[in-house]
């Protein structure tokens, strides 16, 4: 997860005397190359972590803190950048318009316990609130705020960020044969945590999955005491077998989820759905299931296949529209 591997960068470099700044970018436009909730870390011994858009715009904000470490000067203020050089305020040194407003905070030695507590929670993927301002650096362990990140301002120039860390994007794979084999391949790439299930306790695809976070040997009608509900679980259905699809279903339609996606034919599909009807599922709750699952790129392959459901998830976690083809 990136979010842990930059904290643990810090934790690093600030346990062993380094300065770092940490850069959040707070809120940006659609047509910023640096999107809302980009992280950077840049520590005094010349290493950087993440990115908070990259280009001119970047190497000149590095070149900026550089100095500000040879002038032993901290950087605890906000920053709203132009993309443009037609607009006023301050520019980014890009042209591709739209802005960006980025958190720029100095941490230390003096910060350790925190940061320290903050990667020990993302490691158990346990959440709560980041809280900084230009004066402190907080974290509040199994707290959620409404909004998952908010800046506010004022005309002293005081600041108060804060944003909801430690609970990732996770995929739940119901099936674990080849295309949940795939489909964990890619979604490990993409900086989710991966949860595979299958009811079989030998099956070779998942003593070959290596990108599976945690792999469950369960019934499918079970599979719902293993999900965590939220706006960050996405369900994939792709069971072996007609009854598997059916009662992971069953299992997960009454969970409130992000997504959830269930491959197979059309024919497959009207007869699972038929099912369920008869046992008093909704046509409200049936349209909460992305099937046949993944966007239509006549896919053939367990590999192709995958792509297809990521790019479903993709756009489901962007909050787009669904993609008609």
């Amino acid at each position: 997860m990136k979010e842990l591997k930059l904290w643990k960068y810090i934790s690093d470099r600030i346990t062993s005397n380094r300065n770092v700044v940490l850069l959040i970018v707070a809120n940006a436009s659609n047509a910023s190359p640096g999107r809302t909730g980009f992280k950077m870390a840049v520590a005094d011994d010349g290493t950087s972590i993440g990115t908070i858009g990259g280009g001119i715009m970047e190497f000149d904000i590095i070149s900026e803190i550089k100095e500000s470490f040879s002038n032993n000067k901290e950087m605890n203020f906000v920053r709203k950048l132009h993309h443009s050089n037609l607009t006023s305020g301050e520019k980014s040194g890009l042209i591709c318009g739209g802005v960006q407003t980025v958190v720029f905070k100095s941490l230390s030695k003096d910060n350790i316990e925190i940061v320290e507590n903050i990667v020990s929670n993302l490691e158990k993927t346990i959440g709560g609130v980041l809280s900084l301002t230009n004066e402190t650096v907080q974290f509040i362990p199994q707290k959620t705020n409404s909004n998952n990140i908010e800046l506010l301002t004022n005309e002293a120039n005081d600041w108060k960020f804060e944003e909801n860390i430690g609970i990732p994007n996770t995929v739940y794979i119901i099936g674990g044969g080849h295309v949940g084999l795939a489909v964990s391949r890619i979604m490990s790439t993409l900086d989710f945590h991966v949860v595979i299930f299958d009811h079989r306790k030998s099956v070779q695809t998942m003593d070959e999955n290596i990108f599976a976070n945690k792999k469950v040997i369960t019934t499918y009608d079970k599979i719902s005491d293993h999900i965590t509900e939220g706006n960050k679980s996405y369900v994939v259905v792709v069971t072996p077998s007609h009854d598997g699809d059916k009662d992971a279903l069953k299992a997960i339609l009454k969970l409130d989820l992000k997504y959830i996606g269930s491959m197979g034919s059309a024919k497959k599909i009207k007869s699972i759905f038929a099912q369920l009807r008869i046992e008093d599922f909704s046509e409200k709750s049936l349209e909460k299931i992305h099937t046949p699952i993944g966007i239509e790129i006549e896919a053939e392959s367990p590999e192709e296949i995958a792509i297809s459901i990521a790019a479903e998830i993709i756009n489901c976690k962007h909050g787009l529209k669904v993609l008609n083809y």
